[in-house]
């Protein structure tokens, strides 16, 4: 017997082996194994909860009427949403807005006007030591304030007092927004 005689068997075998193999690979491909873990579930949506508003803390707001002709105006509009209100701060008259907030709620408010002399400030209604936590004069057009508590808070436009004293007259917008 050759060489090539006896290594035939062998190699036939061989080829069989290859031939078995690449056919299971073939169809493994093909056809995913009986074994193979399911697909993950797709998250459910959830949609975060809606924060129950405080009551308005009206007491404690009038503290921010100060002025004859000054009144308090209570924003209500969503517990997450935005609301735009137009006023007029005529002289050192103005209305005084009063917002609830939820704990860890940001609210956020911006002054528009085509007077240079306005600004706003926004207080915690229960605060009586007179300090704002926002000063427009000093921090800008735009606010945005994270309540540590259910609280409400009071915005207050105003002008400078040289330009109330003249009893000039200076429209805005006030867009005021809670998320």
């Amino acid at each position: 017997m050759t060489a090539c005689a006896r290594f035939r068997p062998l190699v036939a075998a061989a080829a069989l082996v290859l031939l078995v193999a690449c056919s299971d690979r073939e169809r493994d491909r093909a056809q995913p194994s009986a074994e193979a873990p399911p697909a993950p579930a797709a998250a459910p949506e959830t949609t975060p909860p809606v924060p129950t508003l405080p009551a308005v803390d009206v007491a404690n707001a009038e503290q921010f009427v100060t002025d004859e002709g000054d009144r308090l105006e209570s924003l209500t509009f969503d517990p997450v949403g935005e609301m735009t209100v137009e006023g007029v701060a005529d002289g050192s008259v103005a209305p005084i807005y009063a917002v609830p907030v939820a704990a860890g709620q940001t609210l956020t408010a911006t002054l528009e006007s085509s007077s240079s002399n306005i600004y706003f400030n926004i207080s915690d209604a229960a605060d009586h030591s007179g300090a704002a936590l926002f000063r427009g004069e000093v921090q800008g057009e735009a606010a945005s304030l994270t309540a540590p508590r259910d609280m409400t808070y009071v915005l207050t436009p105003f002008q400078p007092r040289a330009t109330a004293r003249r009893a000039e007259t200076a429209p805005y917008r006030l867009t005021v927004a809670r998320n």
